[in-house]
């Protein structure tokens, strides 16, 4: 599903323009739709196909200046047409004559207009109980078209509708919602639920979890297909994350399905291993090889069953033997079809001599994932990204891309759609920058954006688990980088999602997340 920013949206409507449908079709298109829509949720249906009984509703309408208002006035006309008892409030002047008001007016809608005061204010106190008394307000002010920090008069009047917790249905977007970046107006107007137009808009999908649109839904205004081809921004769906699967042939074996290759783990640190080794072996990958430092290995070596350890030497200090592990690393990693690098690994000398040492001669058409410590080594060694010549997805938390590419972890949630594209086109790498609404950035400009909002992933570990999923769907399909780092973004917040479900945010763990990776294949596969 297209993300598509206030450009990319004008740009679509022109090309429907050109296809032969016109901008006035467009927008009655947009406003029977939001008609049908209003009505399915006052009369209690859930198909706004069916006719529902809207007699006697009361509806109030903020109708802006542009396209926006002129949709809420021709849904306005039909929900009067259909017995609802509308009133159309003009918030700014509209250009005159005004066909999409004239209409409204000659089938029974009340358009009233606001008075501005001397002081500035805007006189509202008549709509105070027309407000307060509706079953609904629909807000058609601003929409997409415009980003303008809000003031009077409608600041006065969205105050009085949210003080009023009438529920609002918004035409697009919230007003003060930038259909961009997210960033929200705080004198922006809420909804309860949002219709989107045509397509659903990228601002909402970054911020997801924090954007006011309530529940989301998109609406067919008849624009024809294939006139979206510049747009490279979608939402991760369920649809796209099964389209992605590895196959699986009823007659395959083991090796069949590929080979992942975990190198992590130190003295210090057990657990990222072990949990990246268990994501792996629930990946459908055939094998999972573990390759870990001699002190890790005395401890975990076979606590999951179904993975073959490896130990590596280490020093007196009990360090990774950069030199004499690097010839028994690189034996395993010309066994496996993808490998892993960095949970758990530390960021000792030895561990980044031996990391260092180890990435330039793997065999070049393996592809990684690089995490946790691999990222930080990384982003003290000079210019990585010239001589890693491997596919090769890279999966920082916010602080891991602030030190990649130098700047702050600020900068970087500033930002977060352009910084990711930013890492991928300068490193020629997949990036997946993680927080709430994951992106995958690729280096052609692809990105795809979770959907999932799951605060029980905040926790140590959740890493680990993605990257050990990933490698192991990476051992299926290891031409496909940027499609299994999204199926395995998907996948991973599926099975966060259904752990919140039975546990709860707050006392879910990692392992929770492991335990249920294999729901998405069940429910969906």
């Amino acid at each position: 599903m297209k993300l598509v920013t206030r450009e990319q949206m004008l740009a679509i409507e022109r090309s429907a323009v050109e296809a032969g449908v016109s901008l006035d079709k467009l927008m009655g298109n947009a406003g029977l739709a939001v008609a049908e829509a209003v009505r399915s949720k006052l009369s209690g249906l859930t198909d706004s196909t069916v006719p529902g009984n809207i007699f006697g509703k009361r509806i109030v309408i903020l109708v802006g200046p542009g396209n926006n208002g002129s949709d809420g006035l021709i849904a306005g006309r039909h929900l009067a047409i259909w017995g609802a008892n509308v009133t159309a409030v003009l918030c700014l002047n509209r250009k005159t004559p005004d066909s999409k008001r004239i209409l409204a007016e000659s089938v029974g809608v009340s358009v009233v207009g606001i008075t501005l005061l001397p002081d500035g204010s805007s006189d509202i106190g008549s709509f105070r109980e027309q407000i307060a008394t509706a079953d609904v307000v629909i807000d058609a002010i601003l929409g997409t078209g415009s980003s303008r920090t809000l003031s009077e008069p409608l600041s006065s009047l969205i105050f009085a509708v949210v003080e009023s917790a009438v529920p609002v249905i918004a035409l697009d977007l919230p007003t003060g919602l930038n259909s961009d970046n997210g960033a929200f107006d705080i004198d922006g107007l809420p909804a309860d639920i949002t219709l989107m137009l045509g397509y659903p808009k990228l601002g909402p999908a970054l911020e997801a979890g924090s954007a006011p649109t309530g529940r989301t839904n998109v609406l067919d205004i008849g624009i024809p297909p294939g006139l979206d081809s510049h747009v490279n921004t979608e939402l991760l769906t369920s649809e796209i994350a099964i389209s992605l699967l590895p196959l699986r042939p009823t007659d395959g074996h083991k090796g069949t399905f590929g080979s992942a290759l975990i190198i992590a783990g130190s003295k210090d640190y057990l657990g990222a291993v072990t949990m990246a080794t268990d994501a792996s072996t629930r990946s459908g990958a055939g094998l999972t090889f573990v390759a870990t430092p001699e002190p890790a290995y005395q401890r975990i070596a076979g606590s999951v069953s179904e993975a073959m350890y490896r130990s590596l030497p280490v020093t007196l200090r009990g360090d990774i033997d950069p030199r004499a592990a690097l010839g028994m690393t690189l034996e395993l990693a010309n066994r496996s079809d993808s490998v892993v690098v960095g949970p758990g690994m530390g960021q000792s000398p030895d561990a980044t001599e031996f990391l260092v040492s180890l990435l330039p001669q793997l065999n070049r058409d393996t592809p990684l994932v690089l995490d946790a410590d691999a990222l930080n080594i990384l982003a003290e060694t000079y210019r990585w990204w010239e001589w890693l010549e491997n596919p090769a997805v890279l999966t920082p938390h916010p602080g891991e891309m602030s030190r990649l590419l130098g700047i702050t972890t600020t900068e970087v949630q500033a930002n977060r759609l352009g910084v990711a594209l930013e890492a991928a086109r300068k490193f020629n790498k997949v990036i997946v920058l993680k927080g709430a609404a994951t992106l995958i950035a690729s280096p052609d400009g692809r990105v795809m954006v979770s959907p999932w909002v799951n605060s029980g992933l905040a926790k140590g570990g959740s890493g680990d688990v993605l990257a050990g999923l990933l490698g192991g769907l990476l051992a299926q399909e290891p031409t496909e980088v940027f499609e299994m780092a999204s199926l395995a973004v998907f996948v991973h917040g599926y099975a966060a999602d259904a752990a919140r479900n039975e546990i709860g945010e707050t006392g879910m763990r990692a392992t929770d997340v492991t335990d249920r990776l294999g729901r998405f294949y069940r429910d969906l596969a």
